[in-house]
């Protein structure tokens, strides 16, 4: 008891702490304005060159692309570049509210998370029909829509498998799906792993499916979320090389192989399960 007593108290103290970082950030004297820089678009697109990989999984603060973007519109110049450098480039298209109808329509349920994410799906050639967690791409040819994100021959496992490069490009902390993916794999014990029928509607065509999802358990969530430690997996990241990071005027940029961060995450988790989440 005293040992779940003090995660919380440390969970609740540590998101006090972003909630904090976010409002100053937010603030009007403190919000950064990106605006166009010359020398940080030549830069950028020498780093997005120098990608070792020519199948990427993006994270992307859009606003932040204005740094980079001679035109206001910085969505398609965005996936322009990318295009043009990698065969495959892939983003999630979570929805969690389809928890709720249990009714997946991959050709309608617009992703939850991020501007991006909203805009790509827009131009997606694919998107697997994984009704909470499903991820979306331009090429991709590889891919099969039946296969689920966390199923042990899924997305997740294709992308580890042919060894994606994730980019995040400005955002705060190192991000990847994948981890979810680690969570799923190992039956960590803050959440609750269960299956569920979900209905995928693909044109006039129907389906019903039992699907694997999960609840947060309460002595591990605040508010019904579970939060990760990003600031203690970014500098473990960062201590072992896997993670390669600039800050091109401003706009933090990183960069890492997805089977790199599936490795070693699984690592840690194997052998503390609470180490995503530990503070």
């Amino acid at each position: 008891m005293f040992r779940i007593i003090a995660r919380k108290t440390s969970v609740y103290t540590t998101i006090a702490y972003f909630y904090m970082r976010r409002a100053f950030a937010r603030h009007p004297r403190c919000k950064k304005r990106w605006t166009f820089d010359y020398d940080a678009k030549q830069t950028f697109g020498q780093w997005i060159a120098g990608i070792p990989s020519d199948k990427v999984f993006v994270h992307v603060a859009l606003s932040s692309v204005n740094r980079f973007s001679e035109t206001k519109k910085a969505y398609p110049w965005l996936r322009d570049l990318l295009l043009k450098h990698f065969s495959t480039v892939s983003s999630q298209a979570f929805t969690p509210g389809v928890r709720k109808t249990k009714v997946f329509d991959p050709d309608k349920e617009v992703p939850a998370y991020g501007a991006f994410a909203r805009l790509f799906f827009k131009d997606m050639g694919f998107r697997n029909h994984d009704p909470c967690y499903s991820i979306m791409a331009i090429g991709g040819d590889s891919f099969r829509e039946e296969d689920f994100s966390f199923s042990p021959n899924g997305i997740f496992r294709q992308m580890i498998e042919q060894d994606f490069y994730c980019i995040n490009i400005g955002l705060e902390y190192v991000t990847c799906s994948v981890m979810h993916f680690v969570e799923y794999e190992q039956q960590v014990p803050y959440l609750r792993f269960f299956d569920d029928t979900y209905y995928i509607q693909s044109g006039k065509a129907t389906r019903k499916i039992n699907y694997p999802v999960h609840d947060n358990r309460g002595a591990y969530s605040v508010k019904g979320y579970v939060w990760w430690n990003k600031l203690r997996l970014m500098k473990d990241l960062s201590n072992t090389g896997i993670v390669q990071s600039v800050n091109i005027k401003g706009v933090r940029l990183y960069g890492f192989g997805m089977r790199q961060l599936y490795d070693f995450v699984t690592r840690k988790v194997q052998s503390d399960p609470f180490y995503l989440i530990k503070w």
